[in-house]
């Protein structure tokens, strides 16, 4: 009997729901940060990078279970990955530019993030190719999120190489890549490797009991990476200068492991409850993968529209309904954009698969 994938169906409304939320966490955390809102908020800007880690983790289970259960080729994989990517990538690389030369003047570069504040041609040429955070890159201008994409680029790469090179090329292939990423970009791949291993490994049912406890023993290496999160990346983030390397948000890699097993062991012990609580997930299953849908596309483009904002003298103040509207807003407004870059992934996967073959006949008759 074949084993059981780890993602169900109600797995996957809940795994849907973990990144719309993870979305609009990020995207609030920022509206505070930029300024747009300055009344009561629950969360630090920890939370923002937290969502990341909680997108790394996902992505690994998503990507290996594709992987797993459409017995993927490489070509499949590759034009699968560029068909989900750079439709939006690519758009967010002309928006920020855009908005950038439109209203750059008119606030602090440092609104940008300190490395990405500055227009040049490498901030255009080197996130288009995802070499951005590798090494002494820059990123594009206006788009701080840009780098977690960049990161995750080259998790889906080194996979690749990890599982469709010949036997004898995959060490050699994974090497080289890794020294392409870089090193902040390496120190982040075990926590997408946690999902990964989740999703060809964790599939064996637990009881709705061990689940909690799974669950509750997550919630605490969650809250000790959190503790600890300050004072130990410090101290990476010293060691590392002292050798004249900036791991930049990678700082917090130690305590960034830790958080990522955290999630894993709660997406394990969820998985019973989720079975459990079948017809409520099936209740919203609808509204939750419409935001899921978008949650790319506003992940990597809700920056460049806040600072345009900033630039427009817009602030919604200590009011918590203004907070509400300005997120409401910001999300249709991506919505609509997704439907020319996000929602066109199937189109974009068929073309290149009918290109491709028109240009390979051998690969169209395996």
């Amino acid at each position: 009997m074949p084993r059981e994938a780890f993602i169900t169906p109600e797995m996957s409304i809940l795994l849907d729901a973990v990144r719309a939320l993870a979305a609009l966490l990020v995207l609030g955390g920022h509206i505070v940060q930029v300024g747009l809102y300055t009344g009561p908020y629950p969360f630090s800007q920890t939370m923002q990078h937290n969502a990341v880690i909680v997108f790394f983790v996902l992505s690994g289970i998503v990507i290996a279970h594709s992987v797993d259960r459409r017995h993927a080729s490489f070509r499949d994989y590759a034009i699968a990955r560029a068909a989900r990517i750079l439709p939006v990538s690519l758009f967010a690389i002309v928006f920020g530019t855009a908005a950038y030369l439109v209203a750059g003047e008119l606030i602090a570069p440092s609104a940008g993030d300190c490395w990405y504040g500055e227009l040049s041609p490498a901030a255009v040429i080197l996130p288009a190719f995802f070499l951005s955070e590798s090494w002494n890159g820059v990123g594009p201008v206006w788009n701080p999120p840009y780098w977690s994409l960049v990161y995750e680029v080259w998790f889906y790469a080194i996979f690749a190489a990890f599982v469709f090179a010949p036997r004898g090329w995959r060490w050699p292939l994974m090497g080289l890549l890794t020294a392409i990423a870089g090193w902040r970009i390496v120190l982040m791949l075990p926590i997408w490797a946690f999902g990964a291993w989740l999703s060809r490994h964790a599939s064996r049912r637990v009881e709705a009991v061990r689940g909690v406890q799974l669950i509750a023993m997550g919630a605490i290496l969650v809250a000790l990476s959190n503790g600890w999160g300050a004072s130990v990346s410090e101290r990476t983030a010293e060691w590392h200068s002292a050798i004249g390397y900036d791991l930049k948000l990678s700082r917090y890699f130690l305590t960034d492991w830790l958080f990522g097993i955290g999630i894993a062991l709660a997406f394990i012990g969820v998985r019973p409850l989720a079975r459990r609580y079948r017809a409520g997930l099936d209740a919203i299953r609808r509204p939750i993968v419409a935001l899921a849908g978008i949650s790319f596309t506003l992940y990597l483009l809700h920056w460049p529209i806040l600072l345009l904002l900033v630039a427009g003298g817009w602030q919604v103040g200590r009011s918590p309904a203004g907070f509400a509207a300005l997120v409401v807003a910001i999300v249709l407004a991506c919505t609509a954009i997704a439907s020319v870059t996000e929602h066109r992934n199937r189109n974009i996967r068929a073309w290149l698969h009918r290109h491709l073959q028109r240009r390979s006949p051998a690969l169209a008759a395996e």
